[in-house]
This record gives C-alpha cells, sequence and structure tokens, in this order.
C-alpha cells in the first residue's frame, strides 16, 4: 500500500519522491494495459544522413508488418528486389534476394520501450532491459520539448519518460569504453487505438543525426499471415504494395 501511495504522488507531484526506474516502467505498462494495439502496418521513409557532412545522403521506403510483442518485419523498397529485415525471438535477420545474408542477437530497444512494455509482464521487460545496463535506481523529473519527462538512468544510459502519457520521448547510450554516443528521440506522437504511435525517429550518433524516420502510413486494422514471420520461405505480407 505504502509502494503504490509514494507511486501516485510522484506521478501527481511531478517529483520522483523515492520512485524507481521500476516504478516508471510498471506506471507505462500499467497505464495501458489491455488497451494497446497488438498488429500494426506502416510504411516509412527511412532518410540516411552522410556520417562526415551530416547531410542527407539517401533514402528509402520501408514496409514495416509488426506483431507485439517481440517481432518485427521490414520490407524494403523495390519490393521485386527480395530484400528484407526480420526480428523475432531477440534476433535479427537480414535477407537480400529472399536469402539469408547475416543474422545477430537482438536487442531492439525501440521495439522493447516504445511498444512491448505496454503488452508484455514489467518482469519481462525488466529483464531484457537489463542488457542496456541503464541504472533504475536513479530517477529525475527534466522538462524535453516543452513537456515534463521522468529521467531514467546516469549520466551515460537514460530513459526519457513523457509524464503525462508515459511514452518514450528519448533513449540515451554511451559506450564506456569508447565513449561514442547514441540518442534515439521518438516524436509526433499520435493517438493510435488505445494506445500511440510515435510517427517521427531521430537517430544519433555522437551528437549528428545519422537516420530519420517518418510514418507515412499507418494501420492496426491487420492481419497477419504467420508465414512472413519464419525464417525461412519469404512469403511477402498480403497489405504490402509497391
Amino acid at each position: 500500500m505504502l509502494h503504490s501511495f509514494l507511486l501516485l504522488v510522484a506521478l501527481w507531484s511531478g517529483v520522483p519522491q523515492d520512485m524507481s526506474g521500476e516504478d516508471v516502467i510498471r506506471a507505462m505498462h500499467d497505464r495501458y494495459a489491455g488497451k494497446w494495439y497488438e498488429n500494426l502496418a506502416l510504411v516509412q521513409t527511412v532518410t540516411y544522413y552522410d556520417v562526415e557532412s551530416g547531410a542527407p545522403d539517401s533514402f528509402r521506403v520501408w514496409y514495416e508488418s509488426i506483431q507485439l510483442p517481440g517481432t518485427v518485419r521490414s520490407d524494403i523498397a523495390p519490393l521485386d528486389a527480395g530484400n528484407c529485415e526480420l526480428y523475432t525471438d531477440e534476433t535479427w535477420t537480414r535477407f537480400q534476394a529472399d536469402t539469408v545474408v547475416g543474422s545477430r542477437p537482438g536487442p531492439h530497444p525501440i521495439l522493447l520501450l516504445g511498444f512491448d512494455v505496454y503488452l508484455q509482464p514489467v518482469e519481462e521487460t525488466l529483464e531484457k532491459l537489463e542488457r542496456f545496463r541503464v541504472d533504475l535506481s536513479q530517477v529525475r523529473t527534466e522538462e524535453w520539448q516543452g513537456r515534463q519527462t521522468y529521467v531514467v538512468g546516469d549520466e551515460s544510459r537514460q530513459l526519457w519518460v513523457d509524464m503525462e502519457n508515459l511514452l518514450l520521448a528519448r533513449l540515451l547510450l554511451k559506450n564506456p569504453n569508447t565513449g561514442s554516443e547514441r540518442e534515439i528521440r521518438m516524436e509526433a506522437y499520435e493517438p493510435l487505438g488505445g494506445g500511440w504511435i510515435a510517427t517521427e525517429l531521430t537517430f544519433m550518433r555522437n551528437g549528428r543525426v545519422d537516420l530519420y524516420e517518418r510514418y507515412d502510413y499507418w494501420t492496426i486494422e491487420v492481419e497477419f499471415q504467420p508465414s512472413i514471420f519464419a525464417t525461412s520461405g519469404r512469403t511477402r505480407p498480403a497489405w504490402v504494395r509497391n
């Protein structure tokens, strides 16, 4: 009872008051438990930036089929080329010309903290979050783009969570060995079903943008055939069109 009371005080006042990162993750989950969508189809324009000049370098259109929690398939235009990325069972698999050309273990931070956190058990999210080595004992509040956020973590690894809607706003991950820093920003949120969707994502390395995603179309009114998420047999999602 005391734990719940302290959490409510923190949420009402905007002051952590003994609130932990685990409390923030639990609040995110509980806010949308039983409400968040499970299937999502979207079309996104991906802009790649030149590392040296910082200018846009190239563009791609990706068709994403997302089954929550835990699974994403990305078909990359032109579709006839058979290029695809699949994330399932916490493993990335890359296809070229419908042939597997590589795989590597996860995790997938955007999927975990932007989507899965609202559907899967809190304990599962916390277990997977351990891989990012975020110090969950540290929580403070900061303003970010005009909105109050919870900042979970130390100076090198942080989750920024919008206090009002309990959505991931920002993720900072610094490599302790090299000092290299990755930053992901989730912005331009739109209501969707019983949840939300960030329609613009910015990926930065050492303070410079290297990738930008803009969602041009999205729907939760979709069902996926299981075969599209198989690691053999490249069945194209029925909803995907050039």
